[in-house]
């Protein structure tokens, strides 16, 4: 059964009690038998003895059951504190103790004893109060007793004969915490037959239905709450949830919008929405939703954070940045903010600045992928000695395990960037010893194995991968493409491609693999179309070589030289470019 997360730290529960708290529970029982006219106003009547000035045999037995009771909980003799505490609440009609005893021993797990011990506190006829119904409604949660919990819990919901909205937020938190998914769901149940037509208690029951699964159930209750109650804007992210759940997106969408537009000010209600459109991919519309946000809440962290990411996904690093900017400013999301920084100023070549960034994320979850990155600009810049050592370092202050493997990648890339493609094999076959079956490890080698001209190796380690993963998208354009550019069975290299097709079917690099296995094939009207279109998706140096070598071998010379020219101003294997020019426009 889950417990309150203070029993993870039971001490707390004596540390928080501050001295002049102890003081303040303990005073009536030091002050009894002082019985001046002062006294009199200061200690309740029960409590006051006027007829001698020394404490009695049972005040002294009192004082011993609190006091020890409290050291023996700072001590974490949890067992001996409640017992102590309980000898204190049989001999004491102070509710203070009475209330400290039933506290103590619910945060302890001892609930059915926390439900005898607030028994006195009714015994005594004391007033009813907040506190004391607390601890029997999570005391009787805890057993999971239905009836006497759903008696305790509807006297907390009525106010003014209605039921209330504060009260049903409250009891929403208390069974999220205190119960059992299954048995907060019968608590809900029981309210509304008790209670029926009463929207919020309905929904409450639709929520838990939700959260168990329960979809069509919850989507049906949840429909007959939006009809009791159209205003109720809760109502539509809980449908939103069922709709996802049973993969309705668009309506989910739908749902949420409908309630953003009844209350456009619930700034709650609009940032799920916008968190809602990033998920589905529409960051357009998301853009526009955290901006309205932004305007209203121009501090808030989360929504600056958002901005900037978003900014990144649509490609304005330009505002990404000041979003960034802004969080550094503000002193929060510090770490991810450098990250991102760092990563914009990458993308622009802007190598000091880069490194500057990141070398200020010096833990958390963005820390390894910033020291890598770092490296990466190390060698970009020339430096690929400085990057080498920096990732020796970096592998010292890591565990084994996936961290390693991915720094023995990054120092593979640093290697091979370095034209010492023998010295990056040797790292990834130096890493398979200990992970044989790390996917990323044996698709590197493979690459590397090729460009060492290593054919067997390479079709080896990508298999490998294959026999592992068989739906690895770029092991299988790799080993298509491979037996492609080889001129080695060529059917079997189309098979592999068309399977990396149907996975990724608009990626560039797998659209020229396409392209080149019809080239090898004698089919250049297949080849021209496809070449094309990766060209179209990635303007690419290589890609650009494959597309004009067709158009060359199908007579349309002219064009083939025209797209070469271009490519010599663009990105990528710029080697096999001016290679295939040597070769057909010498």
């Amino acid at each position: 059964m889950k417990r309150l997360s203070v029993r993870l730290s039971i001490m707390s529960v004596f540390h928080r009690l501050s001295l002049r708290g102890l003081i303040s529970l303990l005073l009536p029982v030091l002050l009894v038998g002082c019985a001046t006219s002062a006294t009199q106003q200061t200690v309740p009547d029960n409590l006051a003895q006027t007829e001698s000035s020394a404490p009695s045999a049972l005040d002294e037995d009192l004082l011993f059951n609190l006091l020890a009771g409290e050291f023996a909980g700072v001590r974490g003799q949890m067992d001996q504190s409640i017992e102590y505490y309980s000898h204190a609440a049989e001999r004491s009609d102070d509710p203070q103790v009475i209330l400290r005893a039933a506290y103590i021993a619910l945060y302890a797990g001892e609930d059915a004893r926390a439900i005898e011990l607030s028994d006195r506190w009714f015994e005594l006829g004391l007033e009813e109060n907040n506190a004391i119904n607390r601890i029997r409604i999570l005391g009787f949660l805890h057993l999971q007793q239905l009836e006497a919990s759903v008696e305790l819990i509807e006297k907390q919901l009525w106010q003014d004969d209605e039921i209330s909205e504060r009260g049903v937020a409250a009891l929403t938190h208390i069974l999220g915490k205190e119960s059992e998914p299954d048995f907060a769901l019968q608590v809900a149940q029981q309210l509304n037959q008790q209670h029926p037509q009463q929207p919020l208690l309905l929904l409450l029951q639709a929520r838990y239905e939700a959260n168990l699964q329960q979809l069509d159930l919850a989507l049906q209750h949840v429909d007959q709450v939006i009809a009791l109650d159209p205003e109720l804007a809760d109502a539509y992210l809980i449908r939103a949830q069922v709709l996802s759940g049973l993969d309705r997106n668009d309506e989910a969408l739908q749902a949420v919008d409908l309630a953003v537009n009844k209350r456009p000010d619930d700034h709650r209600l609009r940032l799920q929405y916008a968190r809602m459109l990033v998920q589905s991919g529409d960051y357009d519309r998301a853009m526009q939703h955290f901006k309205l946000l932004q305007t209203s809440m121009p501090d808030d962290e989360s929504v600056l954070l958002s901005l900037g990411l978003l900014s990144i996904e649509i490609g304005e690093p330009q505002n990404a940045q000041q979003y960034f900017q802004s969080l550094l400013e503000l002193g929060v999301h510090s770490q991810q903010a450098h990250y991102y920084l760092g990563r914009i100023q990458q993308a622009h070549g802007e190598a000091d600045k880069a490194l500057e960034h990141y070398a200020r994320v010096y833990e958390g979850e963005y820390w390894l992928d910033a020291k890598i990155r770092a490296a990466g600009v190390l060698s970009a810049s020339g430096q690929a000695e400085e990057a080498l050592i920096q990732l020796e370092l970096l592998a010292n202050q890591v565990a084994a395990g996936p961290a390693e493997v991915r720094i023995t990648l990054a120092r593979g890339e640093v290697l091979r960037a370095a034209s010492r493609e023998q010295d990056a094999y040797n790292a990834y076959s130096d890493a398979l010893q200990q992970a044989p079956d790390n996917t990323d490890l044996l698709y590197a080698r493979a690459l590397t194995a090729e460009s060492l001209d290593m054919p067997q190796q390479a079709e080896s380690d990508l298999k490998a991968v294959l026999q592992l993963e068989p739906k690895n998208a770029n092991a299988l354009n790799a080993l298509g493409y491979t037996l492609a550019d080889r001129n080695e069975r060529l059917e079997e290299a189309r098979g592999y491609i068309q399977k990396a097709v149907e996975l990724l079917p608009d990626d560039p690099a797998v659209l020229d693999s396409l392209g080149w296995v019809h080239y090898r094939l004698g089919e250049y009207p297949a080849a021209i179309k496809w070449l094309s279109r990766a060209f179209e998706l990635l303007p690419d140096a290589e890609i650009a070589a494959h597309l004009g070598e067709v158009l060359w071998v199908s007579g349309d010379t002219e064009k083939a030289r025209e797209i070469w020219q271009k490519a010599q101003q663009l990105d990528g294997n710029q080697s096999v470019l001016r290679d295939t020019i040597q070769r057909f426009n010498p």
